[in-house]
């Protein structure tokens, strides 16, 4: 079967590449590690009704460690708001300094937090290893969940052209 000329399964393909690299982005701006702590934050807030997201700000302890502080604005179910923030850090571990690592400073440390905060309080490291393993299993749930549908999306267009 072709497309245009093209073998099916590299249509296939290059849709499944396409998704699994546009499965994980995070938008243009904001970089993985504010998005994975304020995932992680979202989680520590389970009577939430809201997060009003208020700004975020980088510090860097060259060359040990960078800090994620988030500040924001939680709604409960009853409507009732609290201030509050978390702050996520992140191991040092470029090898060297590269241009990109120069212009956007965050690129030298590790995706992954090995400390976090929320409102002062400091998680356990088996408290914050599970929270990162359960958002890893709903980013790849969620991940696995848009391949299943372009690839239902796909057959439909397939079916449809043969049919046509």
């Amino acid at each position: 079967m072709t497309h245009n000329g093209v073998p099916g399964k590299w249509v296939a393909g290059a849709l499944v590449g396409g998704l699994v690299w546009t499965a994980g982005c995070s938008g243009p701006t904001e970089d993985v590690r504010v998005t994975l702590c304020k995932d992680l934050t979202r989680t520590l807030q389970p009577a939430a009704e809201s997060i009003d997201w208020q700004g975020n700000d980088n510090t860097f302890r060259r060359p040990e460690y960078a800090i994620t502080r988030l500040h924001f604005e939680v709604e409960d179910k009853g409507g009732t708001r609290s201030a509050g923030t978390s702050a996520c850090h992140y191991a040092y571990e470029a090898l060297e300094d590269t241009a990109a690592i120069l212009a956007d400073p965050i690129q030298a440390y590790a995706t992954l937090p090995f400390a976090m905060t929320i409102d002062g309080r400091a998680l356990s490291d088996a408290e914050l290893l599970n929270l990162v393993n359960a958002e890893q299993r709903r980013q790849g749930r969620q991940v696995l969940d848009q391949l299943q549908q372009g690839a239902s999306d796909m057959a439909d267009k397939v079916r449809s052209s043969i049919a046509q």
